[in-house]
């Protein structure tokens, strides 16, 4: 299907923000009927089959994003669908047809949508035997493990702590550390997410709300040498867990689950920083993707998707929704994230 048939026999429904902040995330989201632009060069257009909520997404409505939020602003950074047209070259000629993973170009495009606009170097093929709810989830969360582990292990650590470890995020850690021989630290805020995570293999699971929960922490990371925290809160769980580790180690922050209005986000404790010889650094994949070879992004998908494939990895996703169901969908994984994800399938509706 050419753009030019695209634009006259369907219609590209999408969701875009409201910067209304006395709104929550769901109630920020509009559907509207999206007009396809021309495509430019290096840009290919898709037809979107699913794409996740990550909480990257939900602090982005919140206006609390690296990405500064914009009115009507098209949203929904990852997914997965099928290129239809392309204006990129030999690569988007070899790319119609094919499903593929997908990275949005926040600012210009977003993929909850019927339709997106993204660049072509942004799509990653997908393999056949990989479900589409799962593919839709191949980048960002999957990615962000594997790479933060790797950093752990390029940081010298035989050891790592995982604060929130029960995102998914921390559940694919868990597995790829496993993998390689890394010992892990597991902390989580109830009593399910302890067995679950005991289940899925970490080597300790810690539940933070333990009276004796900074002891155990304590004995565990110095009996086992923890020297890496994979930090998803950063706010006082941060310092908190950095207390309990060796010193010289190092906390890769990578999100801020925690509700805050401070912009920034996140605290440190300067005594450890300066005494203790504790390090602090960020991971976000967006900015790895950017400075990263175009070979060395094809080998980390074909890494990730040979770990889905296999089963060593696998998205929980709690409901696939069309866009009639997507605002309670959301609101549910806003306060229940560990549950597992929730998928949009923007076909569903068809009177949408």
């Amino acid at each position: 299907m050419t753009q030019q048939q695209l634009t006259v026999n369907n219609k590209g429904f999408a969701l875009v923000l409201s910067e209304d902040e006395s709104l929550t995330s769901s109630q920020r989201l509009n559907l509207i009927e999206k007009e396809i632009p021309p495509l430019q060069i290096g840009q290919v257009l898709i037809k979107m089959l699913a794409s996740p909520v990550n909480p990257s997404d939900l602090v982005y409505l919140l206006g609390k994003y690296g990405l500064a939020p914009q009115n009507n602003a098209y949203c929904g950074f990852e997914g997965v669908g099928i290129v239809i047209d392309a204006n990129a070259g030999f690569y988007g000629k070899w790319l119609t047809g094919k499903r593929v993973a997908i990275s949005a170009q926040p600012g210009i495009d977003g993929v909850w949508a019927k339709y997106a606009i993204t660049k072509a170097n942004f799509c990653l093929p997908v393999r056949k035997e990989i479900s589409d709810e799962q593919a839709a989830t191949l980048i960002v969360n999957p990615c962000t493990s594997v790479c933060m582990v790797e950093r752990a292990q390029a940081l010298g650590a035989k050891s790592i702590v995982i604060n929130a470890a029960a995102s998914q995020v921390g559940k694919g850690a868990i597995r790829y550390a496993k993998l390689v021989g890394i010992k892990t630290i597991a902390t989580v805020r109830s009593q399910t997410n302890v067995d679950v995570l005991t289940e899925l293999g970490a080597d300790h699971v810690l539940n933070t709300v333990d009276e004796d929960f900074d002891e155990k922490l304590n004995a565990l990371a110095t009996a086992i040498n923890a020297t890496v925290l994979l930090d998803a809160v950063a706010a006082d769980d941060t310092p908190r867990t950095l207390k309990g580790m060796p010193k010289g180690s190092t906390a890769i922050v990578y999100g801020r689950l925690t509700d805050t209005h401070d912009p920034i986000g996140g605290r440190f404790s300067v005594a450890d920083v300066i005494f203790r010889d504790i390090k602090i650094e960020g991971f976000w994949l967006a900015t790895y993707i950017g400075k990263a070879k175009p070979w060395q992004v094809l080998a980390l998908s074909n890494k990730v998707q040979k770990l889905f494939a296999s089963g060593v990895f696998k998205t929980d996703i709690y409901a696939s929704v069309g866009f009639s169901g997507f605002a309670k969908a959301i609101d549910h994984y806003a306060v229940h994230k560990s549950d597992g994800k929730v998928i949009l399938r923007p076909h569903l509706d068809e009177t949408v």
